[in-house]
């Protein structure tokens, strides 16, 4: 399956007068990376969001933003943390009386310090509003997932394009590689024929010779494990598998065997079709770098 790793997406929830809105992008990394921005109440659950959007993609960085409409309005109060209040007091009066510094604590100082105040959700329970947040996260990964495939679709078509022509200049190295041997050997002896003049040159010598040249210039190996990888290839696309990764490590080996095909052949036709192979392969692996 070809899916792109950039995408966005977006989801509003509204339910008993809260209404939650969220977004998320993504775009290429290696790993699965997850970024959260959301109100104290839903960052509660950060590590449950994060494990809601890492079950449903595997590599991409992702940023989401959740919002909760109307914080301090309808079914939200504003309330004094006494525990935290208690220990700014009991911390300042330790502070004054160690240190023997006059003065008293005013509220204006108090009333500054962090944490003091916080909003809390009047009419939702804590059960309530992880299932707004989780619904609202996967509403929108949903969203995302459908931006991602529409792409990945493109992508697909593309990858499929370039594999076609790759395996149309491999078909040619195919056909071109079995006649390079016996070329190789009739260069040789006209050569060497000038050279020799009217001495007898050793049959069995020449054989060797032509055998150590077909060593060489034999490339059929690398064509047929060329052609299973495009054919590898071909299947990791049209496949229910995420293949993002594999198809990096396809294209590596790809990428050498075409090499090697041209450092054999000694050929330039053959060259000529690896050239176009190695230009379709690099730009298979920048096609690569955003499937997921």
């Amino acid at each position: 399956m070809i899916r792109s790793m950039t995408g966005y997406g977006m989801a509003e929830v509204e339910r008993a007068g809260q209404r939650l809105t969220a977004e998320i992008r993504s775009v290429n990394h290696r790993f699965c990376e997850v970024s959260v921005r959301a109100p104290k109440v839903a960052l509660l659950f950060e590590d449950q969001i994060r494990q809601l959007i890492q079950d449903r993609f595997s590599r991409g960085k992702f940023n989401l933003t959740v919002s909760w409409a109307g914080a301090g309005g309808e079914g939200e109060v504003l309330k004094l943390n006494e525990s935290v209040a208690d220990r700014y007091v009991g911390l300042m009066q330790q502070l004054r009386d160690r240190y023997k510094i006059a003065g008293e604590i005013d509220l204006r100082t108090l009333s500054g310090l962090p944490d003091l105040f916080t909003w809390e959700h009047a009419t939702v329970s804590e059960d309530e509003t992880w299932a707004l947040v989780k619904e609202v996260v996967e509403k929108s990964c949903e969203s995302m997932n459908g931006m991602k495939a529409r792409e990945g679709a493109a992508l697909a078509t593309d990858l499929g394009m370039r594999l076609v022509i790759i395996r149309e200049a491999l078909d040619k190295v195919a056909a071109r590689a079995p006649l390079r041997p016996q070329e190789a050997k009739d260069r040789m002896l006209a050569r060497i024929k000038p050279l020799l003049d009217d001495v007898e040159m050793d049959p069995l010598r020449i054989a060797q010779e032509v055998a150590m040249l077909a060593d060489r210039l034999d490339c059929t190996e690398e064509c047929v494990r060329l052609s299973a990888h495009l054919d590898q290839f071909k299947h990791l696309c049209d496949g229910p598998e995420l293949a993002g990764r594999k198809l990096n490590f396809l294209l590596q080996e790809m990428n050498r065997e075409a090499n090697t095909i041209g450092s054999k052949a000694n050929d330039v036709d053959i060259a000529h079709a690896v050239i176009v192979m190695k230009e379709e392969i690099e730009r298979l692996r920048e096609q690569v770098q955003n499937v997921e």
